[in-house]
């Protein structure tokens, strides 16, 4: 997901209560990892664009951990594009930390009279140590305000990632995003196998102002199989999406939509309409218009 979806700053989703929970597309096999709390610190905070910030995490726990119980729980993994970590934030007024209890699942909850303050974020790498999430520095909301404050050294406790999907045995995907999948969307281009062909289609505010190194450039050799095309569009709105669309072949082998929840309800109507089969559209709100962030 973002300031998720992971990039995307959502409030923390928790499954059913059940010892396997369902998986949320037939054709993207999950791995689940034991629900642990992870106590790291900030190693760098690094404006990336105006709207978006890179935010690196380091910290021995990030390794394999124990439990009260004496139990291992394995190192942090982020085998997929669209993983998420959830972040424990600070109380906005009193700056304390009210840390969420494991419930059954997997999933998280609110520790007895008392509510945790917790978002997700897509991860955008891991790798030496350090985990990188990008944010997006919205108008407003929990996410934004400790993104305000944050600084390296500080100290933050993580949850995640608990869920990985793998990517679908398709030969053509089709990825459409705002600007909080855009870590998501930059590591499914990094990280596709060289037989998928993908078009990623994102909406970010000013293209213009987004740099180059935010979604890897495709090298010559893939420029066949790997089309990447950003729009300029208001947050929120599909309709600079959907005309980009156009010239994108639909029905897809699969398609993923993620961002702002109106956006992505457009869009998978969008597809549906076009003839996406249902079960070949995953699609994530990972904000909303006047909710809370």
């Amino acid at each position: 997901m973002v300031d998720q979806t992971g990039m995307s700053e959502k409030p923390a989703r928790r499954p059913p209560d059940r010892e396997t929970p369902r998986p949320r597309n037939p054709h993207r096999a999950e791995s689940w990892q034991p629900t642990a709390l992870r106590r790291v610190r900030v190693r760098a905070v690094e404006p990336l664009a105006p709207e978006l910030v890179r935010v690196t995490l380091e910290g021995d726990e990030l390794g394999e951990i124990a439990t009260d119980a004496g139990d291992a729980v394995p190192a942090v993994r982020s085998p997929s594009f669209d993983d998420v970590v959830v972040f424990c934030l600070p109380d906005p007024v009193t700056g304390e930390v009210t840390l969420p209890v494991p419930a059954p699942g997997g999933g998280l909850g609110h520790p007895p009279g008392s509510a945790a303050l917790v978002r997700e974020y897509t991860v955008r790498s891991l790798r030496d140590g350090a985990l990188a999430v990008d944010l997006v520095r919205h108008a407003s909301g929990a996410g934004v305000r400790w993104l305000e404050s944050v600084r390296p050294g500080d100290a933050l406790t993580i949850v995640g990632p608990r869920v990985s999907r793998a990517l679908p045995a398709v030969d053509r995907m089709l990825a459409v995003g705002d600007a909080t999948a855009l870590p998501a969307l930059a590591r499914l281009i990094e990280e596709r196998p060289p037989t998928l062909a993908l078009d990623v289609l994102a909406a970010v505010p000013a293209p213009s102002a987004l740099p180059r190194t935010v979604l890897p450039a495709v090298s010559p050799a893939d420029a066949d199989r790997v089309r990447v095309r950003v729009v300029a569009a208001a947050p929120g709105s599909a309709d600079e999406l959907i005309n980009a669309m156009a010239a994108v072949e639909v029905p897809a082998g699969f398609a993923w939509v993620a961002g702002e929840s109106g956006m992505v309800a457009a869009v998978r109507r969008h597809l549906l309409a076009r003839g996406q089969e249902p079960d070949r559209v995953q699609f994530t709100g990972y904000w909303r218009l006047g909710g809370p962030l």
